[in-house]
């Protein structure tokens, strides 16, 4: 099929100059190969496209199905190519991104100097969300988020896996001992975080081929992940956290990761969400690549954890 995309561009191209000679000029090539192209298409299709007059020129029926999908050849070409170039214009104009706020103040602004110094044209505005998002409504170019609930009708793409573990600082279990099953979690104080869309009561496990789901109950909800983090540093109970969050209060002994051989099986990455469209603004596809590049698995703070737990093995 491929040796016949040649004279459906030419075909195309005859019907839109309404002549063969007119094709020619318009390509660059002589008025013969135009004519053979569209006779070899013809003789390969088993089809006459073309009625020839010496004034005149009209498509039959065939003719016209062809010249419509070569219409849509040329403009996804025609695309292809502006979308090429694109990439390699200066990228300029304001870009409007919203964040997840925990992750955005803690890791992606430290960089944001860096992002800018590669593209000074460029205009950024940040916003930091933590609600539902209309994108669109909202203005933005560019939305990242670890929600469970990710606007309709937008392109996610998943930048990063997000990883959880169960935290406690040292006085809580000093004063309510360490849990070493899951099901032991219903005899403590679990921190619990609380959105207006869903609460995490009920913390599943994994290990191996072993599962268990506990329904935790406690005297603290929160829809703020740092919030939570304060609390069980001043020793108020156990909590469910973004590895993301704890590089520092693990590494300095302020909290204590429980239960390491099971793993929490809740799922969530970093998402990159935009409105659905054929070519991806420079602009939005440079911040995207920028944050995707710093941020790739396994992630510092992950890479942290398991160093220090290979330390106290």
């Amino acid at each position: 099929m491929r040796e016949l995309l040649e004279p459906i561009v030419i075909f195309t191209h005859v019907v839109r100059a309404q002549g063969f000679s007119a094709a020619a000029r318009k390509l660059g090539i002589s008025k013969s190969k135009v004519s053979s192209h569209v006779s070899f298409l013809e003789q390969q299709l088993g089809v006459q496209l073309v009625q020839r007059t010496t004034r005149s020129l009209s498509l039959t029926e065939s003719g016209e199905l062809l010249y419509e999908h070569g219409e849509g050849i040329l403009k996804d070409l025609d695309q292809a190519v502006a979308g090429v170039q694109a990439l390699q214009q200066e990228i300029r104009g304001v870009l409007r991104v919203g964040i997840t706020q925990a992750f955005g103040s803690m890791h992606l602004m430290p960089l944001i100097p860096a992002f800018m110094e590669q593209h000074p044209a460029l205009e950024l505005e940040l916003s930091f969300l933590d609600h539902k998002v209309d994108v669109v409504a909202e203005g933005l170019d560019l939305l990242l988020t670890m929600s469970e609930q990710l606007p309709l009708g937008m392109v996610a793409r998943p930048l990063m896996n997000c990883r959880f573990i169960l935290v406690a600082s040292p006085d809580y279990l000093a004063r309510r001992g360490v849990p070493y099953h899951p099901a032991a979690l219903a005899e403590h104080n679990c921190l619990v975080y609380k959105s207006e869309w869903y609460e995490h009561g009920a913390w599943e496990f994994a290990r191996g081929e072993e599962t268990c789901e506990i329904r935790v109950k406690g005297n603290y909800r929160v829809d703020d992940a740092p919030a939570l983090k304060d609390a069980a540093k001043r020793g108020l109970g156990v909590v469910y956290l973004a590895t993301y969050l704890l590089e520092d209060e693990l590494a300095k002994g302020e909290l204590i990761e429980l239960l390491p051989d099971w793993k929490l099986t809740h799922p969530l990455a970093l998402q990159a969400v935009y409105p659905r469209r054929k070519n991806l603004a420079p602009k939005v596809r440079a911040f995207i690549d920028f944050v995707r590049g710093h941020f790739r698995d396994p992630t510092p703070w992950d890479r942290a954890l398991t160093s220090s737990r290979h330390n106290h093995e």
